[in-house]
């Protein structure tokens, strides 16, 4: 039996994968079915700023672009230590839709996602923060680079629901972004293109 995990948001970009779980080696992009992304987790951290990060929910007939990868099982309740703002539910295999190459996985092995625990929208309180949007964003690029697909940042956009204009631009020096994100301008000319409405609504700190 293995044990894989359905990433959807940070875990794109290898940087922040790697960080989290240094030991995986290989990703695979899919679409998951029955499964829709949205704008939902709230962290409240105080003293610290809080803000609103991604998060999913089971919504038949919905889909949504993610990776899968392999972990060790030993590797699970350090996952869950660190997702403390969700819960680890199973993933049907039937829901997923490889975009490249597969894994050989069958029914006989674990899949996991990780599920908002309390769903909540985006407010001036808790906002979308565009650090994390970024990386986001360039992990889509990533992967588009790496497996040869096309528009796998656009579709990341276009099946994330609850986007808000409490979207704050907290990238340092934000005058010249691309010293800090080299993505700078290619996310924000995705983002203008795809959620024009919102873009001009985010606010700089």
């Amino acid at each position: 039996m293995r044990t894989y995990i359905i990433g959807y948001g940070s875990l794109f970009k290898k940087s922040s994968l790697n960080r989290t779980l240094p030991n995986v080696n290989e990703i695979k992009p899919i679409i998951l079915n029955n499964y829709k992304r949205s704008w939902n987790a709230i962290e409240n951290i105080m003293p610290t700023f809080s803000t609103t990060f991604l998060g999913v929910e089971k919504s038949l007939k919905s889909k949504m672009n993610a990776i899968i990868f392999e972990i060790e099982s030993s590797m699970v309740n350090e996952l869950d230590k660190r997702e403390f703002l969700y819960n680890r539910k199973k993933v049907e295999l039937s829901d997923i839709e490889f975009l490249a190459s597969s894994f050989n996985i069958t029914d006989n092995d674990d899949i996991w996602i990780y599920i908002t625990k309390e769903s909540a929208k985006p407010s001036k309180e808790y906002p979308i923060i565009q650090s994390y949007v970024d990386t986001c964003i360039s992990g889509c690029f990533e992967i588009e680079k790496d497996f040869k697909i096309d528009d796998f940042a656009k579709t990341f956009l276009l099946t994330t629901t609850q986007w808000s204009e409490n979207w704050v631009n907290d990238r340092i020096f934000p005058r010249a972004p691309h010293i800090h994100q080299p993505d700078a301008y290619k996310i924000d000319k995705l983002i203008y293109e795809n959620l024009e409405d919102y873009f001009h609504k985010i606010v700089i700190e």
